[in-house]
């Protein structure tokens, strides 16, 4: 057990929260841009225990990723059902009617944008204002390619890695520089770059080649070669993390918020070396990764709209930015992680 990535998941979890509800000025500034590595690192974590290194027979590879396929479908589901009815009953209690949200919601226009872009307001509209969700089915969507493309999956890898994480870095490049309108709408869209193509699919298989890599690498050395190799990734993870934390901020300034920086990417590679280095994940909050950091991911989103609508009503004083975020990590924290495996533990006992 990996409880250094646990942890990790649980940092990325909490840097998703910092993302949607910002800390003010230039302190925000720099937690926004160092934070864009963690929807990466999930994807990444997600092809880095997807197919052993051992398995290459497709008939093999396809019943191992449908099994994730069907457990990420009725985890969308769940998720989405949540959020559908929480979007319903605002709506009318803001006097709409069932058909107007239903009209706004679902039709040609914002299909268009949730099938090529996993976004629209399928998946958010005025009662939660963020399209989180976008992650669970961009993975589905990769997970379903994988499957149909498992013959050739480990043949195309490392080039679909590249030249997709090219296009991702080049069209951003390109909303500042050269605006261009793919499809009709204008390529600064933040999720015209940021999707199941650009995002999710370089980076669930950059994990699936980390982790060739690393089953190729013990397979070839012995034990004690092994460890030594292990103490060289502990120093490069390290420094690479160092200089994605610096290059994100750097980029920031320069060209502005993106979805993605390079220096997310320099992270995310740096964590993947540094969780093979044996290091630990500590005695405590790397629980919260393995056992909240999904649901947390999944209903933040509903947290900070009920905050933000019983402030609105007056129930509760407005929060500040420079507490919001750190007060909503503290109620996911204790609400959906907390509070429930609580719970759970008293029913083991009983």
């Amino acid at each position: 057990m990996n409880t250094f990535l646990y942890l990790i998941k649980f940092i990325a979890s909490m840097c998703v929260i910092a993302i949607h509800t910002r800390f003010s000025g230039v302190f925000g500034d720099i937690v926004d841009a160092t934070s864009r590595f963690a929807v990466p690192f999930f994807f990444a974590v997600s092809g880095r225990f997807l197919i052993p290194y051992s398995m290459t027979k497709t008939p093999d590879i396809r019943q191992k990723v449908g099994k994730s396929l069907v457990k990420t479908l009725k985890v969308t589901f769940v998720v989405y059902l949540v959020y559908s009815i929480y979007s319903l009953i605002y709506h009318l209690c803001i006097g709409e009617s069932f058909l107007g949200w239903f009209s706004s919601k679902y039709n040609l226009s914002e299909a268009r944008w949730f099938f090529f872009f996993n976004s629209g307001k399928f998946i958010y509209d005025g009662s939660f204002t963020f399209d989180h969700m976008w992650y669970l089915f961009a993975l589905i969507y990769v997970y379903g390619l994988i499957y149909i493309f498992a013959p050739v999956l480990r043949k195309w890898y490392k080039a679909l890695i590249g030249i997709l994480l090219f296009f991702l870095f080049f069209g951003q490049l390109l909303q500042n520089y050269y605006p261009i309108r793919p499809f009709g709408i204008s390529i600064c869209t933040w999720y015209v770059m940021r999707n199941w193509l650009f995002v999710g699919m370089p980076f669930v298989l950059l994990g699936i080649l980390f982790s060739d890599y690393v089953a190729g690498k013990k397979e070839a050395l012995s034990e004690a070669e092994y460890k030594s190799l292990t103490e060289k990734w502990a120093l490069f993870g390290k420094v690479v993390i160092f200089v994605g934390l610096i290059s994100g901020v750097i980029e920031f300034i320069i060209f502005g918020k993106k979805e993605v920086y390079f220096g997310s990417l320099l992270i995310v590679i740096g964590i993947l070396f540094l969780s093979e280095s044996g290091i630990s994940g500590g005695r405590y909050l790397w629980k919260i990764g393995k056992e909240g950091s999904s649901n947390i991911y999944f209903y933040h989103v509903l947290l900070i709209s009920l905050i933000d609508q019983l402030s609105n009503m007056g129930y509760i004083p407005v929060i500040s930015m420079s507490v919001k975020p750190v007060l909503i990590m503290v109620i996911c924290i204790l609400f959906i992680w907390f509070i429930p495996s609580y719970i759970q533990s008293k029913g083991k006992i009983k």
